[in-house]
């Protein structure tokens, strides 16, 4: 049975316990995947929001996740695989072809080249970033979960930290991004080219803050629930 969401839940455990609930906050630019400590009645406020709305809103949707999987029940190393699998590989594929998109779509309107600068230095830093996960934190990450040491734990603090400042900074890039296309809104008259960049680029703030969600709320939660009271 889905639970009541009410106004005192976390934003972090409203999206954990109904998914579709992140696409709603998002498109009001509410940061639910870096701060999801926050209640839901403390964004409706800063945002300006009528929570009464808000809450209508998420308590339509189910508990599913897209593909089908409850991320609750998975157990730490589990999620990493699913993080890798699921948002990792389809950012390397991504990013590199919607590139030359992004670059037609200021040719046919000079006014989009912020929206261009923006995504090239989105593109290097989440490539950077999911390198870093892939090669050095996640492995010690599971080094951690499966023989834990105070080493270890002392090792990673300042890795996940590091990872939480650059997840914050890449949704302050969405946002920007958002500002300037009117939410991904093209104007009447705009070409092809623009409106399909505007689908692709929301499709891509969609998965990387889902992405930066599960790391957050979910995943680094727990070590620190665990390992770090």
């Amino acid at each position: 049975m889905v639970k009541t969401i009410t106004g005192q839940m976390t934003l972090g455990d409203i999206v954990t316990e109904i998914p579709k609930a992140g696409d709603i906050l998002r498109k009001q630019r509410i940061d639910f995947a870096n701060d999801g400590n926050r209640t839901l009645k403390e964004a409706a406020l800063v945002h300006q929001l009528p929570l009464e709305n808000l809450l209508y809103e998420i308590n339509r949707e189910g508990s599913a996740n897209q593909d089908g999987i409850d991320i609750k029940y998975m157990d730490e190393e589990s999620i990493i695989k699913y993080i890798q699998r699921k948002y990792h590989e389809d950012l390397k594929d991504e990013l590199p072809v919607l590139e030359p998109y992004v670059e037609k779509m200021v040719k046919e309107d000079e006014n989009l080249e912020t929206v261009e600068d923006i995504f090239l230095n989105l593109k290097a830093a989440l490539l950077d970033h999911t390198r870093d996960e892939d090669d050095n934190v996640f492995p010690m990450l599971e080094s951690f979960l499966n023989n834990p040491s105070e080493d270890k734990r002392e090792a990673l603090k300042p890795h996940i930290t590091e990872l939480e400042d650059e997840h914050r900074n890449a949704a302050e890039a969405f946002w920007r991004i958002r500002e300037l296309t009117n939410d991904y809104t093209p104007s009447e008259g705009d070409a092809g080219i623009i409106r399909f960049v505007y689908q692709r680029l929301e499709k891509l703030e969609k998965g990387t803050l889902d992405h930066v969600h599960l790391e957050n709320n979910i995943l680094f939660k727990r070590v620190r629930e665990a390992h770090y009271q």
